[in-house]
């Protein structure tokens, strides 16, 4: 299983994405069952609706149309997210000590990605290379 992080949701969903092209292109050569996580689904409804993230943001509903459209075409499954995701948060500060902030969203990430034996994750943010459970593969922030 391969899980997709919401910067690659949002580049192949986002035409106008200067990695649109790169994303999408990489994306259609893997051959796995795809997943998310609901943390990834939250993100991606916010940065979609985002007046300060898009000129023109969509509306709440049109985001989620859009979303459900992409995740059914692509039979994307949505993971089960632990309840008590954020007690493991001792084990994973044992891995990255100086976790904190808006990093608490990965963490729920590879938390959920864990729990569901997820070990792939394709990213463009590097910072998902400090859990040691998962590989990932991405091209770094610009």
């Amino acid at each position: 299983m391969i899980a997709v992080d919401t910067n690659i949701i949002i580049d192949i969903i986002v035409k106008s994405s200067q990695f649109h092209k790169e994303s999408f292109d990489y994306f259609k050569t893997l051959k796995d069952e795809f997943v998310t996580a609901p943390t990834n689904i939250g993100e991606c409804l916010r940065l979609l609706t985002h007046p300060r993230v898009f000129a023109k943001p969509l509306s709440t509903m049109k985001a989620v149309k859009i979303l459900s459209e992409f995740l059914e075409m692509y039979h994307i499954r949505i993971i089960d997210e632990p309840l008590d995701w954020w007690q493991t948060l001792p084990d994973i500060i044992k891995l990255i000590p100086d976790l904190h902030g808006d990093e608490i969203f990965d963490a729920r990430i590879a938390i959920s990605l864990r729990a569901a034996h997820v070990t792939h994750i394709m990213t463009r943010d590097s910072d998902f290379k400090k859990y040691s459970f998962l590989k990932s593969f991405y091209r770094e922030k610009s």
